[in-house]
């Protein structure tokens, strides 16, 4: 009879403290994902200044031919400086942040960069 009490006990001692293992667990994993939440920190995507010109102007057309690229054209305000550099980092983010804000909508075959500093600069103001 003593020895089934001690397995009874022994039973509930070891559910108990898987209950609070698991609940810890739970608080773990739950808890960066409230902290992620409060606020995202603002990232852009921009082109990579060693990528050849070939894949900028790739990456510009593509990036142009899914998102907004107003900003590059006619009277938009990322008209300056004109270079293809300027114009396929402007293009980027416009697909990164219609995307999502996704790394690998960044990606671009190696050629972009993600930044959490604002590119912006003048009259260009990235989204």
């Amino acid at each position: 009879m003593a020895s089934s009490n001690v397995t009874m006990l022994a039973v509930c001692v070891a559910l108990t403290l898987s209950g609070l293992y698991a609940d810890a667990v739970a608080e773990a994993v739950e808890q960066p994902l409230r902290r992620s939440h409060r606020k995202a920190t603002k990232t852009w995507c921009v082109a990579k200044p060693s990528a050849e010109a070939a894949a900028l102007q790739g990456n510009l057309e593509f990036a142009c031919s899914e998102s907004d690229c107003g900003a590059i054209q006619g009277t938009g305000g990322c008209t300056r400086p004109d270079s293809l550099l300027s114009r396929a980092s402007v293009a980027m983010n416009a697909y990164y942040q219609a995307r999502g804000r996704n790394s690998w909508n960044c990606f671009f075959n190696g050629t972009g960069l993600i930044t959490i500093t604002d590119p912006s600069l003048g009259a260009c103001k990235y989204a």
